[in-house]
Protein backbone atom coordinates (compact mmCIF):
# COMPACT_ATOMS: atom_id res chain seq x y z
CA UNK A 1 0.00 0.00 0.00
CA UNK A 2 2.64 2.26 1.01
CA UNK A 3 4.19 1.54 -2.20
CA UNK A 4 1.46 2.43 -4.15
CA UNK A 5 1.44 5.88 -2.37
CA UNK A 6 4.74 6.56 -3.11
CA UNK A 7 3.94 6.08 -6.72
CA UNK A 8 0.87 7.89 -7.25
CA UNK A 9 2.91 10.98 -6.31
CA UNK A 10 5.65 10.22 -8.33
CA UNK A 11 3.01 9.92 -11.16
CA UNK A 12 1.67 13.24 -9.80
CA UNK A 13 4.57 15.19 -9.73
CA UNK A 14 5.67 14.08 -13.21
CA UNK A 15 2.62 14.98 -14.90
CA UNK A 16 2.91 18.76 -12.86
CA UNK A 17 6.15 18.51 -14.46
CA UNK A 18 5.32 17.83 -17.86
CA UNK A 19 2.28 20.34 -17.69
CA UNK A 20 4.34 23.54 -16.98
CA UNK A 21 6.53 22.53 -19.77
CA UNK A 22 7.55 25.63 -22.43
CA UNK A 23 4.87 25.83 -24.76
CA UNK A 24 6.42 25.71 -28.17
CA UNK A 25 3.67 28.48 -29.38
CA UNK A 26 5.58 31.20 -27.59
CA UNK A 27 7.64 33.83 -30.57
CA UNK A 28 11.06 33.70 -29.59
CA UNK A 29 12.19 37.16 -28.18
CA UNK A 30 13.43 39.39 -29.91
CA UNK A 31 16.70 41.80 -29.28
CA UNK A 32 15.90 45.45 -28.78
CA UNK A 33 18.15 48.51 -30.85
CA UNK A 34 18.24 51.86 -30.89
CA UNK A 35 20.63 54.69 -32.93
CA UNK A 36 22.74 56.30 -30.08
CA UNK A 37 24.47 59.09 -30.64
CA UNK A 38 27.12 61.03 -28.10
CA UNK A 39 28.29 64.34 -27.94
CA UNK A 40 31.28 64.78 -26.41
CA UNK A 41 32.81 68.32 -25.32
CA UNK A 42 35.56 68.85 -23.61
CA UNK A 43 36.61 72.21 -21.52
CA UNK A 44 39.16 74.08 -19.69
CA UNK A 45 42.62 73.09 -19.72
CA UNK A 46 41.94 69.32 -21.29
CA UNK A 47 45.16 69.24 -23.29
CA UNK A 48 47.06 69.26 -19.92
CA UNK A 49 45.53 66.14 -18.90
CA UNK A 50 46.10 62.21 -20.05
CA UNK A 51 42.46 60.99 -21.36
CA UNK A 52 40.90 57.75 -23.10
CA UNK A 53 37.52 56.99 -23.80
CA UNK A 54 36.13 54.23 -24.99
CA UNK A 55 32.51 54.36 -26.67
CA UNK A 56 31.33 50.84 -27.59
CA UNK A 57 28.30 48.62 -28.64
CA UNK A 58 28.17 49.53 -31.86
CA UNK A 59 29.68 50.22 -35.26
CA UNK A 60 30.11 53.68 -34.24
CA UNK A 61 31.07 56.16 -37.21
CA UNK A 62 31.93 60.27 -36.52
CA UNK A 63 28.54 62.03 -37.50
CA UNK A 64 27.93 63.17 -40.95
CA UNK A 65 30.65 61.13 -41.99
CA UNK A 66 31.49 57.92 -42.95
CA UNK A 67 35.21 57.57 -40.79
CA UNK A 68 34.28 55.12 -38.13
CA UNK A 69 35.38 55.65 -34.40
CA UNK A 70 38.86 53.96 -32.99
CA UNK A 71 38.21 51.41 -30.76
CA UNK A 72 40.21 53.31 -28.40
CA UNK A 73 40.21 57.27 -28.37
CA UNK A 74 43.48 58.91 -26.96
CA UNK A 75 46.00 60.98 -28.14
CA UNK A 76 45.38 62.60 -31.28
CA UNK A 77 41.95 61.55 -31.10
CA UNK A 78 40.77 64.08 -28.44
CA UNK A 79 42.61 66.91 -29.77
CA UNK A 80 39.22 68.78 -30.67
CA UNK A 81 37.03 70.27 -28.28
CA UNK A 82 34.24 68.57 -29.21
CA UNK A 83 32.74 65.46 -31.44
CA UNK A 84 30.03 63.28 -32.01
CA UNK A 85 29.75 59.89 -32.94
CA UNK A 86 26.51 57.70 -33.82
CA UNK A 87 25.40 54.00 -34.26
CA UNK A 88 22.50 52.22 -35.72
CA UNK A 89 21.31 49.17 -34.59
CA UNK A 90 23.10 49.39 -30.70
CA UNK A 91 21.45 47.17 -28.14
CA UNK A 92 23.20 48.28 -25.14
CA UNK A 93 26.03 51.59 -25.54
CA UNK A 94 28.92 51.67 -22.84
CA UNK A 95 30.65 55.03 -22.48
CA UNK A 96 34.54 54.67 -20.51
CA UNK A 97 37.05 56.89 -19.60
CA UNK A 98 40.28 57.41 -17.70
CA UNK A 99 41.23 60.72 -16.69
CA UNK A 100 44.08 61.89 -15.13
CA UNK A 101 46.35 65.19 -14.93
CA UNK A 102 49.74 64.68 -17.45
CA UNK A 103 52.84 63.82 -15.39
CA UNK A 104 54.69 66.53 -18.20
CA UNK A 105 52.52 69.52 -17.42
CA UNK A 106 52.43 72.18 -14.36
CA UNK A 107 49.61 73.30 -12.56
CA UNK A 108 47.07 74.57 -11.84
CA UNK A 109 44.73 73.03 -13.90
CA UNK A 110 40.82 71.70 -14.95
CA UNK A 111 39.03 70.31 -17.29
CA UNK A 112 35.47 69.41 -17.59
CA UNK A 113 34.29 66.06 -19.71
CA UNK A 114 31.14 66.37 -21.17
CA UNK A 115 28.73 63.25 -22.87
CA UNK A 116 25.31 64.34 -24.10
CA UNK A 117 23.39 60.88 -25.07
CA UNK A 118 20.64 60.86 -27.36
CA UNK A 119 18.65 57.46 -28.02
CA UNK A 120 16.68 58.13 -30.81
CA UNK A 121 16.79 61.66 -31.30
CA UNK A 122 15.78 62.24 -27.54
CA UNK A 123 18.05 63.31 -24.99
CA UNK A 124 18.91 60.62 -22.87
CA UNK A 125 21.22 62.38 -20.21
CA UNK A 126 24.14 65.11 -19.90
CA UNK A 127 26.75 63.70 -17.57
CA UNK A 128 29.54 66.19 -16.72
CA UNK A 129 33.08 65.31 -14.83
CA UNK A 130 35.22 67.61 -13.32
CA UNK A 131 39.08 67.00 -13.23
CA UNK A 132 42.03 69.08 -11.74
CA UNK A 133 45.69 69.12 -11.36
CA UNK A 134 44.67 66.83 -8.16
CA UNK A 135 43.41 64.04 -10.49
CA UNK A 136 44.90 61.13 -10.56
CA UNK A 137 43.62 58.01 -13.38
CA UNK A 138 40.36 58.45 -12.85
CA UNK A 139 37.80 56.41 -14.72
CA UNK A 140 34.05 56.68 -15.23
CA UNK A 141 31.78 54.29 -16.83
CA UNK A 142 28.37 55.03 -18.30
CA UNK A 143 26.05 52.30 -20.21
CA UNK A 144 22.90 52.68 -21.58
CA UNK A 145 20.66 50.02 -22.69
CA UNK A 146 18.14 50.29 -26.10
CA UNK A 147 14.87 48.63 -24.84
Amino acid sequence: MRTLKHFSSFLILLLLLVGCGKNNDDPTPTTSTATFRVDVTQTGDYQKFTRIITIAGGDFKYRDTTDPVPAVLLGDNLNTASFSVEAPNVEELSISTMTGFSPVETGPAAMTLKFSVYKNDTLLEEKVFTYTEATKDKSEELIYMAN
